[in-house]
């Protein structure tokens, strides 16, 4: 037993003539007893007619231009900012290193101000770790992720 979806596919593969002589046949007997197919079938050879005739419109050679541009843009942009992230992180890392070992190594500093810059820099990692792993997660999860703009 066909289903209506499939009689639907077979009647669209009929009006783009993608069938075997024996299926075409099988079609048109259904069609002669059934005025549903047959409606549908008109419609479906109507829009054929319709869209036939259509043709894509050629966009000028400017318009290629500023999109192949944007689109480097954008590249490039993108580029530069994960560098400059990776390199301030990087350095940002190196001088709380050097902070730690400073403030290790340093008698006269008290052991509360040590206590109160070592919070500091864990809250900072904290942080740091907890927006990097929210970002990740919301691109994970984004659904216009795959959308072309």
């Amino acid at each position: 037993m066909t289903t209506p979806e499939e009689w639907r596919v077979l009647l669209s593969a009929y009006v783009d003539d993608e069938l075997e002589p024996a299926e075409r046949r099988e079609i048109e007997e259904r069609v002669k007893n059934h005025p549903e197919l047959a409606r549908e079938l008109k419609e479906l050879e109507t829009m054929r007619g319709i869209t036939s005739g259509m043709r894509l419109r050629e966009f000028p050679d400017a318009v290629w231009d500023r999109y192949v541009e944007g689109t480097y843009n954008r590249l490039e942009r993108r580029v530069g900012w994960i560098l400059l992230s990776l390199g301030a992180m990087v350095l940002i890392g190196y001088g709380l290193y050097e902070l730690v070992v400073f403030l290790v190594a340093a008698e006269e500093i008290a052991w509360w101000v040590k206590a109160a810059i070592g919070a500091v820099c864990v809250g900072l990692a904290v942080l740091s770790v907890s927006v990097i792993r929210e970002r990740l997660f919301a691109w994970k999860r984004d659904p216009y992720r795959d959308v072309k703009r």
